[in-house]
């Protein structure tokens, strides 16, 4: 029933708007202390059997990892992200927006050979806020709509593609970045997360400016050493 109001919803605003499709953009990661800030553009390309597309915030690792093992059948998808170094330069904000805008950019080319040059593409992004990229695209009808990712099913899609591929790159990082257990935490704010940051301090992986905001005011986290890729490697 709810996978029904997905697509219902998703149909309502393409009719109104005289759409041909609907990317959905939505982001993961940009709550982490650490490693970098993803984001998902979706395209449905065929809603039939589609019941296992959700809010990503909604379902287990195991059902995130299934659904994305299958929406290459039913949908086209990109990925774009930026680095935790980015994220102090700019802001979470502006690095989120600078990760939509690289999934959308390596999305259009693909939407309108599957829909044609002269289709009419929407674009929703999950929140309340309308991104600055999308303000200059006058060939896209934009719109931002909070909990997206909750009613939309081509949002939904991107949750998951956004989360399942940051999620995996934390993985990854895993492998160089010890000590944090970001194979499991995948850069969250962990109990054994947070105690490694007093321990260690944070590695280069990590977002100074927010660590410092959220953390070092209150619990005097030692941002005077950073620990090295290496450190706290079981030998």
């Amino acid at each position: 029933m709810r996978h029904e109001a997905l697509a219902l919803f998703e149909q309502g605003i393409k009719s109104r708007y005289e759409l041909d499709v609907i990317i959905g953009i939505d982001e993961a990661g940009r709550g982490a202390l650490a490693g970098p800030v993803y984001a998902g553009a979706c395209a449905i390309t065929d809603p039939r059997g589609t019941a296992f597309i959700n809010d990503s915030k909604l379902l287990s690792q195991r059902q995130r990892e299934q659904a994305f093992e299958l929406l290459p059948a039913h949908a086209l998808f990109a990925t774009g992200s930026c680095t935790a170094a980015e994220i102090d330069s700019g802001g979470i904000l502006q690095a989120t927006y600078g990760a939509m805008e690289k999934a959308l950019i390596l999305l259009l080319p693909a939407v309108r050979q599957h829909w044609g040059i002269g289709s009419r593409i929407g674009v929703v992004v999950d929140g309340p806020l309308l991104p600055h990229f999308l303000e200059r695209e006058e060939h896209l009808v934009a719109m931002a709509i909070i909990d997206a990712d909750a009613i939309l099913l081509s949002v939904a899609g991107a949750s998951i593609a956004a989360k399942v591929s940051r999620d995996a790159a934390m993985r990854v990082m895993a492998r160089h970045v010890h000590g944090y257990g970001f194979e499991g935490n995948v850069g969250y704010g962990t109990r054994e997360h947070i105690q490694a940051l007093r321990t260690k301090g944070p590695s280069g992986e990590h977002r100074r400016t927010f660590v410092v905001k959220q953390l070092v005011e209150t619990e005097e986290l030692p941002l005077g050493r950073t620990a090295q890729p290496g450190a706290g490697k079981r030998r």
